[in-house]
Parts: C-alpha cells; sequence; structure tokens
C-alpha cells in the first residue's frame, strides 16, 4: 500500500488526537522521546530515536459542508541509524502542517518548513518524484491524499529541498 505519512502526524496520532474538534487554543504534545523502525524504505532498516519532540495541534470546527481543518506545529531532534555497520546520523526538523480534510474523505496536506517523509511503496514515492526512501524536505508543499494517506496526485516539488537520508546512512564518513 502506498503510504505518506509524517513523523509529526503519526506523533500527533500516537497521542491521541484523532478527531476534529473545536479548539480555543493548541494542545501540546509533550517532549516524549519517539521511536520508530523504517523498514522497506531503504535497502536496510533504519532505526529512529527523537532527543526532543515538542509542538502543539489545534483543531477548528468543521465547516457547513463537512469539510474540518487541523494544523501542526513541531519541531523534532533526532537520531537515525543502521546497524551493519554502523553508521548515524543526527537530524533536526521544525515544520507546520495543514490538513483539510474533505466531506467526501480526501485530504489535503499543507506543508511549510521541514518534515521527515519516508516511503516504501514506489509507485507513492513516484507522486513525490523520489524513490522509496526516507528523506527531509524543505520549503513548501500541498499534497492530495486518501484517508489512508495515499497520495492522489503527482506533487509539485518545484520549491522544495530534499535531503536524501538513505544517501546518508549508506557511506560511513570518509
Amino acid at each position: 500500500m502506498r503510504r505518506f505519512v509524517p513523523i509529526a502526524l503519526a506523533a500527533l496520532l500516537t497521542i491521541g488526537f484523532v478527531s476534529p474538534v473545536a479548539a480555543v487554543k493548541p494542545d501540546k504534545f509533550p517532549n516524549e522521546p519517539i521511536e520508530q523502525t523504517f523498514e522497506g524504505s531503504c535497502d536496510f532498516d533504519v532505526f529512529l530515536e527523537d532527543t526532543f519532540a515538542a509542538g502543539s495541534v489545534k483543531f477548528f470546527a468543521p465547516k457547513t459542508d463537512g469539510s474540518s481543518r487541523f494544523q501542526a506545529n513541531g519541531g523534532f531532534r533526532s537520531t537515525l541509524w543502521r546497524e551493519d555497520p554502523h553508521i548515524e546520523i543526527d537530524v533536526s526538523f521544525f515544520g507546520r502542517l495543514f490538513f483539510d480534510v474533505h466531506g467526501d474523505g480526501t485530504m489535503t496536506m499543507k506543508q511549510t518548513g521541514e518534515a521527515l517523509t519516508w516511503f516504501t511503496d514506489p509507485a507513492d514515492a513516484g507522486m513525490w518524484g523520489l524513490d522509496p526512501g526516507i528523506y527531509i524536505i524543505s520549503g513548501r508543499v500541498d499534497v492530495l491524499m486518501d484517508e489512508h494517506f495515499i497520495t492522489l496526485a503527482p506533487v509539485d516539488m518545484s520549491r522544495v529541498t530534499v535531503r536524501d537520508l538513505c544517501a546518508e546512512l549508506s557511506t560511513p564518513d570518509a
């Protein structure tokens, strides 16, 4: 199955922000360690552990057409590594995500700043002009997805920079 799941959204869902409600002020998510294993994105398993994770999420009241919006702001400092040979890198990414959930179940995600993004399916990665892998995508991105976070239309990557973390973990520093 093709997937796009920014780590910020995964963190929000993990701590229980799963249904849109009206919010007067953002709910902060705690600075708790996040651990993640990425299988099938690189040619080897990649492990992640956050040393810092902080941010907030704000849900807006649903509109009369049945659509709703939530916004996530967050920052993460993480270590990613592979085991054999042992190679690790430290990364930081800070950004903002807006999700508009439409009445038909599709979503539009707007990213500004940076997001850690990973792909295991070549077709989904191809919608972004990428190969399966783990990336930090910096800049502004607009994405149309279905309710399972499957990308439905090609993504305009002209306003972004892409950092390929699989490539960085493939070769030890000289």
